[in-house]
């Protein structure tokens, strides 16, 4: 009797393997798949504000799904994707600017002193990529109206860096605000621009209205030490650049980063992708104890 079940059951897998070799056999060859139209790339917009007040832009290209991009490592991504032979000015009020090229694709250098309520429009000129635009109003300065940044310590071995601040809202209409905590304290200063790893928050007035607002809150998956310095920086945004913020953080667990691909997301800027966006941050420098 366990003669015959085990004869059964070699007969099974027998059939299981004859099987599986009739079907494979069956298959086709692979194809090469040959003929598909390369996608052009375009330029992708990415704006920062540094501590000093000026602005810093971003060039980037989009690339397809079927090209070979290295994003483990920013600075090799960065050889891959940056767009270095642009020309680029913002055009206000006041006449037309030129960012200097500061390499790895980022262009500024100069201070432009945006005016609440203007218009200001960014040219970009690329040999290989063509021209993009795009313009932006300035909304109004909102500052802290208190602040303080202290080192917590959560009882697991973690140094975080706590932030207790109140705003007073008093502007009219529908108001949105992003609040920013990076260390400043870097030696790759072009690295900490286009990859600066800015812990963001963001919130809008529908629960304070004209009011004044307070909170604290803890910037996590980070260790800081005493002694770091750290930039907290508050700006009004407009609603699309608020939406386009919040996409990203959806994606990147409250960090901004500017290599992501934005194919998906919102763009003000014509003929290309990303965001151009201007606002004037109220910054405040602390030395964490």
């Amino acid at each position: 009797m366990i003669r015959k079940s085990w004869l059964n059951k070699q007969a099974l897998i027998l059939l299981v393997i004859v099987t599986f070799l009739s079907l494979a056999s069956c298959l086709p060859d692979s194809l090469d798949v040959e003929g598909i139209p390369e996608v052009k790339p375009q330029i992708v917009v990415s704006t920062q504000f540094v501590p000093d007040r000026s602005l810093a832009v971003l060039l980037t290209k989009t690339f397809g799904a079927l090209e070979p991009v290295n994003d483990s490592v920013p600075s090799a991504l960065l050889t891959q994707i940056v767009v270095n032979d642009a020309v680029v000015s913002i055009s206000g009020p006041n006449g037309a600017d030129t960012l200097f090229n500061l390499g790895n694709g980022v262009y500024g250098g100069i201070f432009i002193p945006f005016q609440s309520g203007e218009e200001y429009t960014l040219n970009v000129t690329s040999a290989a990529l063509g021209n993009v635009t795009a313009t932006t109003t300035v909304k109004s300065i909102v500052s802290f109206n208190e602040i303080e940044a202290d080192l917590y310590y959560n009882g697991f071995g973690d140094t975080l860096a706590q932030i207790n601040y109140q705003i007073r809202d008093v502007l009219l209409d529908k108001n949105y605000y992003m609040l920013n905590v990076q260390e400043v304290e870097r030696a790759d200063v072009i690295e900490n621009m286009i990859n600066p790893r800015a812990y963001t928050r963001l919130l809008d007035d529908a629960g304070f209205a004209g009011q004044t607002y307070a909170e604290s809150f803890r910037v996590v998956t980070r260790d800081y030490m005493p002694g770091d310095t750290i930039a907290v920086s508050l700006s009004n945004v407009s609603e699309e650049y608020y939406n386009f913020i919040k996409l990203r953080l959806d994606n990147r667990f409250s960090f901004v980063e500017f290599l992501g691909e934005p194919i998906n997301y919102p763009s003000n800027v014509r003929g290309g992708k990303g965001f151009f966006n201007l606002h004037v941050p109220d910054f405040r420098f602390f030395v964490l104890q």
